[in-house]
């Protein structure tokens, strides 16, 4: 799947229509939803399924969205991440993500997976810039975010509102360019302990010259004499 990627206990892929029993359940969790989307509009289960059906024949680039189910080799849907509001003239995205459990936020599961959404977004869909938000009062999250390599770019003194609350709260605004990606010895330390692989190197794209490419008659001769077989 284009959407998917792989760690040594996280995966993550695509939401799917199947997924949505899995969506409701957390959707229905106030204490989720107060540190992933305070004000998430309800859906019904058609809905939900729906949207995710037609989303489904879109790609990131198309759709400018992308939504994942973070699935642990153990526990199985342990939480969902979100690569929203992609702009393809400044090719950047922001970045969300939660664990549906209290017990898994501090395990090291969240860094895992984090670790696989910048690999697709910096080596995959070749962004120059993913950026969050944090909750103002969500303070660990935000110890967290920056000790990973993001850089706090600014705090939104009461920028948004809480619906079931009724007050307005900050926002932390954090972002992490590909420079900072490539260059960032933290998440190098931990893909290659939590992944097994570098992932700030640059995918090795060759590209061949004129001179290295074959002539057309001769590709189409190969290609001719390969489908006779």
């Amino acid at each position: 799947m284009k959407d998917s990627n792989q760690g040594c206990s996280i995966t993550i892929r695509r939401i799917l229509p199947e997924d949505v029993p899995i969506l409701l359940k957390a959707y229905q969790d106030q204490s989720f939803l107060h540190l992933y989307r305070s004000n998430h509009t309800h859906q019904t289960e058609e809905q939900l399924t729906s949207s995710i059906t037609e989303y489904a024949e879109y790609d990131f680039s198309e759709l400018g969205y992308v939504e994942f189910m973070i699935e642990h080799k153990q526990h199985g849907a342990i939480g969902i991440a979100i690569l929203s509001d992609y702009n393809p003239l400044h090719k950047r995205a922001e970045y969300l993500i939660g664990l549906f459990a209290s017990q898994h936020r501090s395990l090291g599961y969240g860094t895992e997976a984090t670790l696989l959404i910048l690999d697709l977004a910096f080596n995959r869909y070749e962004l120059n810039k993913v950026y969050s938000y944090v909750y103002g009062y969500n303070e660990s999250s935000e110890r967290n975010t920056l000790k990973f390599g993001f850089k706090q770019e600014g705090l939104l003194e009461e920028h948004h509102y809480l619906v079931n609350e009724q007050r307005f709260i900050d926002l932390y605004f954090n972002g992490m360019t590909v420079n900072n990606f490539r260059n960032n010895n933290t998440i190098k330390r931990y893909a290659i302990r939590l992944l097994k692989r570098d992932i700030t190197l640059a995918p090795n794209i060759v590209k061949l010259t004129s001179k290295e490419q074959l002539p057309e008659q001769v590709g189409k001769e190969f290609l001719a004499g390969f489908l006779s077989q």
